[in-house]
């Protein structure tokens, strides 16, 4: 297959390329050129902004096109403009903060989705959810059959340019007391997506053919099994209260992983159904090996993520 890939050299992008190559598939890259310009320079680019060079992408036939960085309408309506006649499918890169209901069970493709139409293309974390739908929409309602959507869930491993995942795994392997979040009840679920598990499995779809729209998200395991998986065992555990942590104030580096228990949020996170995505081939690979991976990449990088060593000082204090 002749595939486009918008973005393509950063994390999802980037191994949806790296897996595409693998299978043998023609990759192009359709991106600025300004993030991590030294990868895949074997691969042919083409350089430009998908909002005011998008026609750049229009004048060839593609088999498949890969969306990993569309946030809003404006993002995404010039590329939608050069290549609605363009493409065997389109597959867009959405969010599980697309469904607005997370009271009454895990969501799962048909549940509820944000309905408010959001005039900015400012993303915070009020507008992100209800962008990305308005994203999807726009490609279902240009492409219909041809559209593939997938809705992941917290994405992690090596690359990973938001570290929440990366905190952990660095911070568990030293020793002495820990400060983690879970309180009193540290049996709460997790849920997560390796990227590279993402990555092989959306290429998998496209090339049987499948489309539609589908969650991306492991199987959830407690708080307490998600930490014991990538911890060194010399860590001494120190479970903070939610109370504690709504008073903390963390600013930026709040805990990740980790929503307080709430009626909007009763199992303390956003977990989704999988069933779907399963049934269609997605596979995890160990959580341990996640981790090392993601300690190999990150070494000793500086975490934009989680506390920094004097807030988890005061927080083991109270």
């Amino acid at each position: 297959m002749k595939i486009l890939v918008l973005g393509g050299t950063s994390f999802v992008g980037r191994y949806l390329v790296e897996a595409a190559v693998e299978n043998g598939h023609e990759v192009v890259l359709f991106n600025r050129g300004k993030t991590n310009p030294e990868v895949f320079h074997h691969l042919r680019h083409i350089q430009g902004d998908r909002r005011n060079d998008a026609k750049l992408i229009g004048e060839e036939q593609w088999d498949a096109v890969f969306d990993t960085c569309a946030y809003s309408p404006q993002d995404l309506e010039p590329t939608i403009d050069s290549l609605m006649n363009k493409t065997k499918v389109y597959m867009f890169i959405s969010t599980i903060s697309v469904y607005d209901d997370y009271k009454n069970g895990r969501p799962d493709e048909t549940s509820s989705t944000f309905t408010q139409r959001i005039e900015t293309d400012e993303v915070t974390g009020e507008t992100y959810g209800p962008l990305k739908v308005m994203c999807e929409d726009l490609v279902n309602n240009t492409f219909e059959n041809r559209a593939l959507i997938i809705r992941p869930c917290i994405v992690v491993g090596p690359n990973d340019p938001t570290d929440r995942f990366t905190y952990y795994a660095q911070r568990l392997m030293k020793s002495g007391k820990i400060a983690l979040p879970g309180g009193d009840e540290p049996y709460r679920l997790v849920q997560w997506i390796d990227v590279r598990d993402m990555a092989k499995w959306i290429i998998q779809m496209v090339e049987e053919g499948v489309r539609g729209t589908f969650n991306a998200a492991s199987n959830p395991v407690a708080l307490n099994q998600f930490f014991n998986a990538i911890a060194n065992e010399n860590i001494d555990k120190e479970w903070i209260s939610d109370e504690v942590l709504n008073k903390a104030d963390l600013g930026a580096r709040r805990f990740p992983f980790w929503m307080p228990i709430s009626e909007d949020f009763p199992e303390g996170f956003v977990i989704v159904n999988n069933k779907l995505a399963v049934e269609h081939g997605l596979t995890f690979r160990p959580l341990e090996e996640t981790a090392e991976d993601t300690r190999n990449w990150s070494n000793n990088r500086e975490l934009k993520a989680g506390p920094t060593t004097e807030q988890e000082q005061l927080l083991l204090k109270k």
